[in-house]
């Protein structure tokens, strides 16, 4: 009986402590799984950044609005390409030739260059160019430009590049010193202009016609009076270029133009210092006339001719070079060709070699302008080979030694004909 009321005491204890709301004892504290129960994370590849088209530029415009220009017109591709990155170098015309073969050398290149136009068949024949003649075939553009910007691109029959720029030289004359002597208008041919020159000049005053006569612009003014006789460089020592060196000894002879070396800023020097009544020079001058003050009245006329009319190209080609990025850079090239894009890159001092550009009243609103834009119509290229800056030091000797008095013109033309044909394609 005793055991029985201990043990009901026992239980009636246990349940009063449970009555009073004692806590249970704390669950057991869990244990962390160990690592090899803890799933793999998936890991998340980073977006992979796309890498962009670096297209290395160079040229030689360094005159302020052509520069600000052509990095304008850069910018504006990149903000619609966002793939491509240009990196455009600029240096001297002088440095241009020997940046390209050094880049060449270290085997490298530049993706697309503008570059002088008498250079473009040295470059397409060392492999610097890119033959473009296959991307062109479908490239509607090419039927808008002039023959003769067109055809300094080409080498061999293959097409090496695109014009970019261009300019012709034609005739200046001073219009109070014309009315002075009773001419009214400009020489229309070599009789004319050899009768103008002597009736304006002043013996120790002024001279009637100046022009560039030494080193390669000496053999840009001579070209035009070769191709206008009739004559061309292959040709060199027959009647054509006997009669024009002729022309230019007959003129010295005459006191009419000066015969010691000139090129074209000294030309021009002198016709604005009223020195010249009569010059031919390019529309680069243009600008200097306003900069440089100068007052006198002065027009532009096309040239005089003879057998028939010439003027000479000058200006600046697009061209690609040979590396992994042709097809991207053609892309640039046909953009920036484009009149919308190519026309505040080429305003600047030069003229458009494009037909569906030559009309444009910027450049033919000016009547100076537009006789500029009308000899490149009919100008030439100095397309010889790559062995040209040969040939044309032949030119220029040929040239000094006659107006020096060295050589009569048959013997000065004979011996450039000699020189010269080893040199031709």
């Amino acid at each position: 009986m005793s055991k029985k009321i201990v043990w009901l005491v026992s239980i009636i204890i246990v349940l009063v402590i449970a009555g009073c709301g004692q806590a249970p004892p704390p669950p057991p504290t869990p244990v962390p799984p160990t690592a090899t129960s803890v799933p793999p994370t998936a890991t998340v590849a980073p977006t992979p950044t796309k890498v962009k088209t670096v297209l290395k530029w160079l040229d030689y415009k360094n005159n302020v609005a052509e520069n600000e220009a052509i990095d304008s017109v850069i910018g504006i591709f990149e903000a619609e390409h966002p793939d491509i990155d240009i990196q455009r170098k600029a240096v001297a015309i002088t440095e241009f030739m020997s940046n390209t073969l050094e880049a060449k050398a270290k085997g490298e290149v530049y993706d697309i260059m503008i570059l002088d136009n008498p250079n473009h068949h040295s470059l397409a024949d060392q492999g610097i160019l890119a033959d473009i003649t296959d991307y062109l075939k479908d490239w509607p553009d090419k039927e808008q430009y002039f023959e003769g910007p067109w055809k300094s691109t080409v080498y061999k029959g293959r097409n090496f590049g695109v014009p970019f720029s261009s300019n012709a030289t034609t005739l200046f004359y001073n219009e109070d010193m014309f009315a002075e002597v009773g001419l009214k208008e400009a020489p229309k041919n070599w009789t004319e202009l050899r009768d103008y020159a002597k009736k304006l000049t002043k013996e120790g005053q002024r001279w009637g016609f100046c022009l560039s006569n030494t080193a390669e612009a000496g053999t840009f003014t001579f070209l035009p009076f070769l191709w206008q006789a009739g004559g061309d460089i292959p040709t060199v020592g027959d009647a054509a270029s006997i009669k024009a060196l002729t022309l230019w000894l007959d003129l010295v002879n005459d006191k009419s133009t000066p015969s010691e070396p000139i090129g074209t800023g000294e030309t021009y020097k002198r016709f604005a210092a009223g020195k010249c009544a009569m010059m031919i020079n390019g529309p680069w001058q243009l600008p200097n006339f306003k900069n440089d003050g100068v007052t006198l009245k002065w027009k532009v006329a096309p040239w005089p001719s003879e057998v028939q009319s010439a003027s000479i190209l000058g200006g600046e080609n697009f061209a690609l070079g040979t590396g992994p990025n042709v097809a991207v850079a053609w892309e640039l090239l046909k953009w920036m060709a484009t009149p919308k894009y190519l026309k505040p890159m080429v305003l600047p001092g030069n003229l458009p070699n494009r037909k569906d550009m030559a009309n444009d009243p910027d450049w033919i609103g000016n009547p100076s302008i537009k006789i500029f834009v009308e000899q490149v119509a009919i100008a030439r290229p100095r397309a010889y080979g790559v062995n040209y800056p040969k040939i044309s030091v032949a030119i220029q000797k040929m040239i000094r030694n006659v107006v020096e008095g060295k050589q009569t013109p048959e013997q000065a033309a004979k011996e450039a004909g000699e020189t010269i044909k080893p040199l031709l394609p």
